[in-house]
């Protein structure tokens, strides 16, 4: 995934921080350890969320243990332990990572993500292998995008829509039961995270003559400031009725174990990615928390 579902460190108890972190962890050592360690790469803030959101709502038992980190082999960290349904996390977001390579190639992005679609060859096989509904999912929705782009699709929602209905799909294979709310959720979470993407990227992709839906929908492209400026309502609207429909989702379910910090994210973090992404004059950095 991308980096634009996190939280708000400074609005996180110490707990909740430490509970955050394992999860995170616990992603990176178990896709090292099934998957070689340049596959740790794949770990990423926004698929420990949907692991914090899932193993909450199926209500997973959950371990811990503290090990010490490939960053630092010195400082042992509080981890999540493997289990069954952490197991297919890493395997999803293996495969989300390989069509994102192949996606990245397809639009000639440049030589890192040729690399990068290289790395992920024989994880990808073996994530698939482990979670072939999962794969079917990710390469629909990413030739549906490919379609609309192709098309020149000026219709924000329609295009979007794309990404939000695999998304939603994906949770929903790995949850492996229905819920309307959750569902809900993920799929505006989805819309949320390609709409980011694309205000993110949009100056890259206007100078490479890229498709990007912000560029189609609105013909007044100067650069970044400007354009942000000038459709400064507009953008603001898209992304805030996006996040309302998030928490009026997140409204409707219950939670047993990480209530607040899955808050946190759903209320704080999303709207303060949306500010970031209004005020900045050039790409976010990669987050780091």
């Amino acid at each position: 995934m991308f980096g634009y579902v996190l939280p708000v460190p400074g609005e996180l108890s110490k707990q909740d921080f430490i509970l955050y972190k394992s999860f995170y962890c616990g992603i990176c050592k178990l896709t090292g350890v099934k998957y070689g360690q340049m596959s740790r790469f794949a770990a990423n803030y926004d698929i420990a969320f949907m692991s914090i959101f899932l193993h909450d709502i199926l209500r997973q038992d959950v371990s811990f243990c503290e090990e010490p980190c490939i960053s630092n082999p010195f400082a042992k960290r509080v981890t999540v332990k493997e289990n069954p349904l952490l197991d297919k996390i890493a395997a999803a977001n293996i495969i989300l990572c390989y069509y994102k390579a192949a996606d990245g190639v397809i639009d000639r992005d440049g030589f890192k993500y040729r690399i990068m679609k290289h790395s992920f060859g024989k994880p990808y096989k073996k994530a698939k292998s482990l979670l072939p509904e999962v794969d079917e999912i990710i390469a629909e929705g990413y030739e549906n995008l490919r379609v609309a782009e192709r098309s020149g699709s000026d219709n924000i929602d329609k295009t979007a829509d794309c990404f939000a209905a695999m998304l939603q799909k994906l949770f929903t294979a790995l949850c492996g039961k229905n819920d309307e709310n959750a569902e809900k959720l993920f799929y505006n979470l989805g819309k949320f995270v390609y709409l980011a993407d694309a205000l993110d990227d949009i100056d890259e992709d206007f100078k490479k003559r890229r498709y990007n839906v912000f560029l189609k929908s609105f013909d007044n492209y100067k650069n970044r400031k400007q354009f942000i400026e000038d459709n400064f309502g507009d953008l603001s609207f898209c992304f805030n009725t996006t996040v309302n429909r998030i928490i009026e989702c997140f409204n409707n379910l219950q939670f047993s174990q990480s209530y607040s910090l899955m808050q946190n994210v759903v209320f704080s973090g999303l709207r303060t990615t949306v500010r970031k992404l209004l005020k900045s004059d050039k790409k976010l950095a990669p987050p780091k928390l």
